[in-house]
């Protein structure tokens, strides 16, 4: 058999172990491919866990940031909007939806309860859907129907839902602090199982994270007057005026407080509290006049605490631009809108008509930079700080207690009642919401 003859004959065998090689290689590499994909699938996965996880985070932080907001706002729909001034009367502040003056002095001076403590099973939860980046949310008050939130039909976009508790520091409540849970959620879901849902069922949803909160209230008005009327300088009640001024409180007595002279006509009146025996009056204290004539400033931290550039910056502060003047009617706009927050007036304000500014459970606030004048017969309950005050009203009245930096002069009947009920209010329940320092946590 030639050599040539051989080799045709070995070919075939050749190419079968060369087939065989080949596709062993295939079944390396398949199996390579398989080991390097299924690394990419984990990968993917672990991605897609930390994309879901990362959204429910940011969504419970900014319930953080809307729950603040919303606590220092005013009045506000069941839908969480601001209403038009036709609907505002009706409705009622986010703060007050969801938290209520404590009854124990135990708790704290200023302790917050919730509305539904006795009854748990009539909690409500704010919630809020974020759809292309603008919320759809709801604020239902307890023993109201929600109103539909609008949820995506096709399930896409985040959402956070409110809880809000009491705060106990160790074992007893600080007065003046809250806590609420943010629940945050990667999508919204549906039905009785969504991240907004009123019921404490577990979301069914791609992700969740929950977030608490520990907030405290700034006080407004960190010290209530001890007067019914205080005036750095001078108080003053030129012809035909007269000053009826009275305190009731034993606690604080003081009808009229001035640092310079009190200069009241006959027709005045003076009045402490009832069998005291005394008027209440006390004039020319020289510490309040050396603190007046230091300038407007230093007269407005002694009282506030804060200087003025600080205080007007605090998110519950309802500023009011008055440089061409303000009127009642400003201030009742204002005071529709914000039942319980404080109002700031840049310029001059006059009361000239008559008509109620604030009511016993919601006094009005009102700081002037600049001068007051009582020119209508209005019927004030609530708190003034101004620089000066002028009075020419006849009949009107004025419940709780006024301050000016300088001097207080009335060409009217001035009538000044102390009320410790509504300096109370104003004193413990108005002010800025602000996280505590190291009050937040995942839950």
């Amino acid at each position: 058999m030639t050599a040539s003859m051989q080799q045709r004959r070995n070919a075939p065998a050749r190419g079968v172990a060369a087939l065989t090689v080949v596709m062993v290689l295939f079944f390396v590499m398949a199996l390579v491919a398989a080991y390097t994909n299924r690394n990419l699938v984990f990968e993917q996965r672990i991605s897609a866990n930390s994309y879901r996880a990362t959204r429910a985070l940011e969504a419970a932080d900014a319930g953080v940031e809307w729950t603040l907001a919303m606590l220092n706002g005013g009045r506000t729909a069941g839908n969480c909007t601001v209403p038009g001034a036709g609907a505002a009367a009706g409705l009622t502040d986010f703060r007050s939806r969801y938290l209520a003056p404590s009854a124990n002095d135990a708790n704290g001076e200023g302790a917050f309860d919730l509305p539904w403590r006795q009854a748990p099973a009539n909690q409500v939860f704010p919630a809020c859907i974020i759809v292309n980046g603008a919320p759809r949310c709801i604020c239902p008050a307890v023993g109201e129907v929600p109103v539909a939130i609008g949820a995506p039909a096709d399930g896409i976009g985040s959402a956070f839902r409110i809880s809000f508790a009491l705060f106990h520091g160790g074992n007893v409540l600080r007065g003046g602090a809250v806590q609420f849970i943010s629940r945050g959620c990667s999508n919204p879901g549906a039905g009785d199982t969504a991240c907004f849902a009123q019921n404490d069922n577990v979301p069914a949803v791609d992700g969740t994270t929950a977030v608490i909160a520990t907030v405290g209230l700034v006080r407004a008005l960190p010290v209530a007057p001890l007067a019914a009327l205080t005036a750095g300088t001078t108080i003053t009640a030129d012809a035909p005026g007269q000053l009826q001024i009275s305190n009731g409180d034993f606690a604080s007595g003081i009808s009229a407080h001035a640092g310079g002279l009190i200069n009241a006509s006959v027709a005045s009146r003076f009045a402490g509290p009832a069998g005291s025996g005394a008027d209440g009056r006390i004039n020319s204290d020289a510490t309040m006049k050396a603190l007046s004539d230091q300038g407007a400033d230093p007269w407005f931290r002694a009282q506030f605490v804060l200087d003025r550039a600080t205080y007007q910056r605090q998110p519950a502060v309802v500023r009011l631009d008055c440089t061409a003047g303000c009127t009642r009617t400003d201030l009742a706009n204002a005071l529709l809108l914000n039942p319980r927050n404080p109002i700031w007036a840049d310029g001059d304000v006059d009361i000239d008509a008559a008509g109620a500014l604030g009511t016993a459970a919601d006094p009005m606030m009102l700081i002037v930079n600049g001068n007051l004048t009582v020119s209508g017969n209005a019927n004030v309950t609530g708190f003034v700080q101004a620089d000066q005050i002028s009075w020419s009203a006849a009949t009107a009245t004025w419940d709780g207690a006024m301050v000016a930096a300088t001097t207080f002069n009335a060409t009217g009947v001035a009538t000044v009642r102390y009320d410790k009920a509504a300096l109370d209010t104003i004193r413990l329940r108005y002010g800025s919401f602000v996280r505590v320092p190291g009050g937040w946590n995942l839950f």
